[in-house]
């Protein structure tokens, strides 16, 4: 007999009629669900499919929010609509695909960034656009040129290879990729959003904030990429001998997610991948344990961090590929707390033991204590590249910190807290203020000076203050001492006192960093180095490397400080230089070639005074016809003060040399050289196919004299008295009005700055042959 327990068993597996409701209720839920997501799916394709202007469609968005559709059962209408027009899409791009088969496809390399597109082949030919470097282009190779594809491509020519053999475009053997599909979400951002770029200045201590302003925004994101493997595996010091790679998972990671977000097309792919990025970037730099590979993960850190939290704010107004606009105020509160952020992040690392004790060294020696001892100073430091590199890396990161906006958190930065004896107050300064106290302290030179402007006829001026560095003095023993004095009594060497080679004052490159610093965060734009200072091993190169961009830079005096390779290193000033001074260098025709290469890497080289060097004629010359011959274009160079003998023959082949220059130059222009009784006058090469260049039959530029046209003009002016006087037409209304024209026309000419000055040496050379006579 069965137990009784089982019927009660089996009567309580009968369903109740509550959870029958219930599980009914659960599925009209999820069904609910299903169709609000299915709506939701449809209204963001339906919002996609409004657009009718193909070229302002993202079709890869498009086929994703298709899917998504299909995927959640969207509506059959919408779905038909969204196939056909990505069939017609698809049935496009096989067209073009087929159609551009067996053309050539070329990217640009340019080592210097962009390629101009010329209307024809010639390098004086207009300028119709340019491809930036990494570009895909497709065209026809033609000698030397490329002659673009005119349906993929702007109409027109690009130039391959440089006369010196450096390679523009090379042929490409992959896909190109269509250029009708739209650029990448983090391109559009960082056009559309300025402060996002912001973010880029941590990348590297040597970063400027205004140099990143102007950067393509289609290849930035790749340059960041790079910048974040060399931050892993080199550091943000190449001049750190003591650097050593750290594992770190979490870094390597964020790099991978980073490399996805470049590509990403809509904001919310973007935004998805930057904050994983962000995201183990943080990890990655509180794993870390040396300090070396911590700041080049907080470097990582502070970059991602911004740029997430801006991307954070574009979502919030954007959708798809649209980019919305953001209001100023949030705005404004995304800088704020992202500055919040990066500030908490510095803060600690200025008061740790370790990283106090190396300013401490340099600064004021006292020592760091704590926990009754004293921090001991770390061994890596004891090395001064080492030292100079973190104290550089650490400073300019809080200076960047700074720059970025809103300027009024700046009072909350990051502080350094130097301990002083007892019952004195603690030294709190800013970590970037500290570079110029330690140059004080040793006694190295450093003065602001208002540029001189004796003989500024014969100089460039130089508009604002001209910082002068120079080395610190040999040391002073004191010789009142009882020690010294016993010393010198034994005769034995004094030594070099506090500048001996293991302590803080010595001698040593690694001072560069510290005067870098000091000239990025007072803006230094003008400089005046001392032969002293170009005599201490890599300290010019690292000057320049690390330094602010410059626009005036003086060696003057340097006599034989100055040799090849640091004549080589002067392009690492900065494109921006437009001001050099070489003067009393004791250059002479070794230092040619060098002077001449350093040359082509300053575009916007204004002025180079050369005087009062060991520059004979034949130098001088071959230096003018190689920067002709390479198309170096500085309006002014200064010779005066060389060995140059027969300054006539040296105008002559000077005037020629530049008159060459000067055909094959597009723009308009009057170039003039004073050469006894005449003058030299270049005017513009014409355009192919024009009627002045058919009529050009010859080689070389036109000379006239002064003379000839002081008397054309003349000749001009009687035949207008003469008109006026014998034809009537000239007494109407229209004939007046024109005698009037020409007469003005004319009279200019007889005004002209070089017909006045050709009329007062006429009459200067009178007067000499009257007191002769």
């Amino acid at each position: 007999m069965a137990p009784p327990a089982k019927a009660a068993d089996k009567v309580q597996t009968q369903p109740s009629t509550t959870s029958v409701i219930e599980e009914e209720a659960q599925k009209n839920t999820k069904a609910a669900l299903r169709r609000l997501e299915a709506v939701e799916a449809e209204a963001a394709l339906r919002e996609e499919l409004v657009q009718e202007d193909d070229s302002k469609v993202d079709f890869v968005l498009l086929r994703r929010l298709y899917e998504d559709a299909r995927a959640k059962g969207a509506s059959r209408w919408i779905l038909k609509s969204a196939e056909d027009r990505l069939g017609k899409w698809d049935q496009l791009q096989e067209f073009l695909r087929e159609k551009h088969k067996g053309i050539p496809t070329w990217r640009v390399v340019n080592p210097d960034g962009h390629v101009n597109i010329r209307s024809s082949t010639t390098v004086t030919a207009s300028v119709m656009g340019r491809k930036e470097q990494g570009a895909i282009v497709r065209g026809y190779p033609d000698g030397d040129w490329i002659r673009l594809d005119e349906e993929h491509n702007p109409q027109g020519f690009m130039l391959t290879k440089k006369p010196d053999g450096t390679v523009l475009v090379e042929p490409y053997d992959g896909q190109a990729k269509d250029e009708d599909i739209r650029p990448s979400w983090l391109s559009r951002l960082l056009k559309l959003d300025r402060l996002c770029r912001e973010g880029f200045t941590f990348l590297r201590p040597e970063f400027h904030h205004h140099e990143l302003m102007v950067e393509n925004m289609d290849s930035i994101g790749q340059r960041v990429l790079e910048i974040g493997q060399s931050l892993y595996k080199n550091g943000t010091m190449p001049c750190n001998p003591l650097w050593e790679i750290e594992e770190s998972p979490e870094f390597v990671e964020s790099l991978s997610y980073w490399e996805e977000a470049i590509d990403a097309a809509c904001a919310e792919e973007f935004d998805v991948l930057v904050q994983k990025a962000a995201s183990l970037a943080h990890e990655g730099y509180i794993q870390m344990g040396n300090l070396a590979p911590r700041l080049a993960s907080l470097r990582w850190n502070c970059c991602l961090t911004w740029i997430a939290s801006r991307s954070t704010a574009a979502m919030e107004v954007s959708t798809g590929g649209c980019f919305g606009t953001l209001k100023p105020a949030r705005s404004k509160e995304i800088c704020h707390d992202t500055k919040h952020q990066i500030f908490e992040l510095l803060r600690p690392l200025t008061k740790e033991y370790p990283v106090m004790a190396i300013f401490d060294h340099d600064l004021v020696g006292h020592g760091v204590w704590h926990d009754s001892k004293r921090e001991p100073l770390p061994k890596r430091a004891h090395d001064h590249w080492y030292r100079r590199c973190m104290e550089f890396d650490i400073t300019k990161l809080c200076h960047q910190a700074c720059q970025v906006p809103p300027e009024d958190m700046n009072a909350s930065a990051a502080t350094l807290v130097m301990v002083q004896p007892y019952l004195t107050p603690d030294w709190v300064l800013s970590p970037y203020e500290a570079p110029r106290h330690i140059l004080e302290k040793h006694d190295w030179y450093c003065d602001a000076i208002e540029a001189e402007i004796d003989d500024l006829h014969t100089k460039a001026w130089v508009n604002g203050l001209v910082v002068h560095i120079e080395r610190a003095p040999e040391f002073q023993h004191d010789f009142d001492d009882p020690e010294v004095r016993a010393k010198v009594e034994r005769g034995e060497d004094l030594g070099k006192g506090l500048q001996e080679d293991n302590l803080p004052g010595s001698i040593h490159g690694s001072v560069a960093l510290l005067y870098a610093t000091m000239l990025a965060v007072d803006e230094v734009q003008h400089l005046h180095i001392y032969p002293g200072i170009l005599e201490i091993e890599s300290f010019f190169e690292t000057l320049l490397r690390y330094g602010p961009p410059l626009l005036s830079l003086s060696l003057e005096g340097s006599g034989d400080s100055l040799t090849e390779e640091l004549i080589s290193q002067i392009k690492l000033a900065g494109a921006k230089l437009t001001i050099l001074n070489l003067s009393d260098c004791k250059l002479c025709d070794d230092h040619i070639e060098t002077l001449v290469e350093m040359l082509e890497h300053l575009p916007n080289l204004k002025h180079i005074d050369l005087s009062h060097n060991e520059l004979n004629e034949q130098a001088a010359l071959d230096i003018i016809t190689t920067m002709c011959d390479r198309r170096i274009d500085v309006p002014s160079i200064r010779f005066d003060g060389n060995p140059i003998d027969g300054a006539e023959d040296f105008r002559d082949e000077v005037g020629l040399a530049l008159a060459r220059r000067g055909q094959q130059v597009v723009a308009g222009g009057e170039l003039v050289l004073h050469m006894e009784n005449n003058m030299i006058r270049w005017y513009p090469a014409p355009r192919e196919g024009q009627l002045a260049e058919r009529f050009r039959s010859d080689n070389f530029p036109k000379m006239i004299a002064l003379k000839d046209i002081r008397v054309i003009a003349n000749k001009a002016s009687r035949s207008l008295d003469e008109y006026e006087r014998n034809n009537p037409a000239a007494q109407s209304s229209g004939g007046r009005e024109w005698l009037a024209r020409k007469r003005e026309a004319n009279q200019r000419v007889l005004d002209s700055p070089l017909l006045m000055l050709y009329r007062r040496e006429l009459q200067a050379r009178g007067r000499e042959k009257e007191k002769q006579e």
